[in-house]
């Protein structure tokens, strides 16, 4: 009989035998790290030759999870391939059909093809071998998702718009990785000014606050009181705002010699903690972010050399905004150029060392820049102790009258914070100056090609009228601010100016026809 203790015995015997020389097989496939193309025909020789039959087959998915058929043996008819599993008879024999499922999910069939009737021992033998192929291919599947689970966070951070391709990476991470909260908080280099902070917030695996707005004035002052410190660690406060308690920490760094904390995420499961599965996901995630960010930065650090943070910001929110707003470009612009007068005496006779001009300069023109940024100004270029500013670039968005008025109120402020200096605590030498600290500055409305230039991409303009305008800072005295008539004209206030006046200039056919601002 079929099931009598010799028959059992006998089985059992057949199904250690398989069940060994399997798990040898997939054993060598896993040490030697061999593909199913190479590992499937071995271990369907095996199922043939301990089971018997005719012939035998898998269709299954492959590491690239695509659909594949293994076969050895006899032709195996295809429809017993899509069988739901079960017997089937056929004219040479029956086939044994077993579906094979891993974690829950159906992974195709494994076809065990008889000469002749089903029987149990061969249903055990191939039910036994497909509880082996499952445990591999879960493997192969589990490893497979996980990369493509991986390209697809490295994929969604390349979005252009910083903030999009980071909502992005979230929602992919979310539905591999359920997550009940998380708090990501980064900035641009070393900045935690309002535009240089970025931050999301999901509660309930929802967004619920974001940087990039609509901004919760309340959440948005805390989160700028509180971004220091949650990025050196101490997140107390943060966790406290939020109701975080049993979490797990991503710490995003850059740098090699120097590690900085760029960022810092904040994450929490809805089960109290993360599978080794999700913490690897997290862990890529994190990488993927920490570079983003790096060259976000780079990014960031190119453009604040040239505009306030403000317009950066803008600029990094739009997708192509190299090409929509840099790329150089023919536009009517106000022009400032502005230097310390009496540098180069000044140097030799007050301030004599190396250092003492260099803090002078450094001093000097970084309010000079402020001042010009804090009128929707550019900052062009420093050339030795003059600075030069440019109003309408890089969004066009004023009007001529606009733009002289806030380079007018640029050179003013400068005026202002040039002679403010003698009494800065920082430049001591200065003190002792006999004629007041001042600043000589032209400005001028013309038409330029304004936009990124040259191998280290500078944002600066070329036209005959920047060049006037250089020429017109030179005729300048202590203390004037020296208008073209153009600005003049295009400011409509002709009565806060002084009467025209006229100067030759060399290169130049017709003299410079400017006047001076009064007051």
């Amino acid at each position: 009989m079929a099931d009598d203790p010799e028959a059992r015995l006998a089985r059992c015997a057949r199904l250690d035998r398989l069940m060994d020389a399997v798990d040898d097989r997939l054993e060598l496939a896993l040490r030697e790290r061999q593909p199913l193309e190479r590992a499937l025909p071995d271990l369907l020789d095996l199922l043939l030759e301990h089971a018997g039959g005719r012939a035998a087959a898998v269709r299954t998915l492959d590491e690239s999870l695509s659909q594949r058929v293994f076969a050895r043996g006899a032709a195996i008819d295809e429809a017993w391939l899509a069988h739901p599993g079960g017997e089937v008879d056929g004219p040479d024999g029956a086939a044994i059909v077993c579906p094979i499922d891993v974690a829950g999910e159906d992974f195709g069939r494994a076809v065990l093809a008889l000469d002749g009737p089903a029987t149990e021992d061969a249903r055990q033998l191939l039910g036994r071998f497909v509880e082996l192929l499952d445990n591999h291919l879960a493997a192969i599947a589990q490893a497979r998702r996980r990369f493509e689970i991986i390209r697809a966070l490295s994929d969604a951070l390349k979005e252009p718009v910083l903030d999009r391709g980071i909502q992005e990476a979230i929602a992919i991470l979310a539905r591999h990785v359920p997550f009940a909260d998380l708090v990501l908080v980064f900035r641009h280099e070393d900045s935690l000014e309002s535009g240089a902070l970025r931050y999301v917030v999901y509660k309930d695996g929802a967004l619920a606050h974001a940087s990039s707005g609509p901004l919760d004035a309340d959440l948005h002052g805390f989160m700028l009181a509180q971004a220091a410190a949650f990025l050196d660690g101490d997140d107390a406060a943060v966790r406290a705002r939020f109701g975080i308690t049993r979490y797990r920490e991503e710490v995003l760094i850059t740098g090699v010699r120097t590690a900085r904390v760029v960022g810092r995420i904040v994450v929490t499961s809805p089960q109290g903690d993360f599978h080794t599965y999700d913490r690897e996901l997290l862990d890529r995630f994190a990488d993927y972010l920490r570079q983003r960010i790096v060259d976000f930065n780079r990014e960031w650090k190119h453009l604040t050399r040239m505009f306030p943070a403000s317009v950066c910001d803008r600029l990094l929110r739009e997708e192509g905004y190299a090409e929509q707003y840099l790329t150089p470009r023919d536009r009517q612009i106000a022009i400032l150029y502005c230097d310390i007068a009496g540098f180069t005496r000044i140097s030799e006779t007050v301030l004599r060392t190396p250092d003492s001009i260099g803090r002078l300069i450094d001093t000097w023109s970084d309010q000079v820049v402020q001042a010009i940024w804090e009128r929707d100004g550019v900052f062009d270029k420093m050339v030795g102790d003059c600075v030069i500013g440019l109003f309408g670039p890089p969004f066009f968005e004023r009007s001529p009258e606009e733009l002289c008025a806030q380079a007018l109120g640029a050179a003013e402020r400068i005026r202002e914070l040039t002679r403010a200096l003698q009494s800065d605590p920082r430049l001591p030498e200065l003190a002792g100056l006999k004629e007041p600290l001042d600043v000589a500055t032209g400005v001028h409305f013309c038409p330029v090609s304004v936009g990124l230039f040259g191998p280290d991409e500078s944002y600066t303009a070329f036209s005959s009228g920047m060049n006037n305008a250089a020429r017109l800072q030179g005729i300048a005295e202590a203390g004037e601010i020296l208008c073209m008539e153009p600005l003049v004209e295009a400011l409509g206030a002709p009565a806060r100016f002084g009467p025209v006046r006229e100067a030759a200039a060399k290169n130049v056919a017709e003299p410079l026809r400017f006047r001076a601002l009064e007051g």
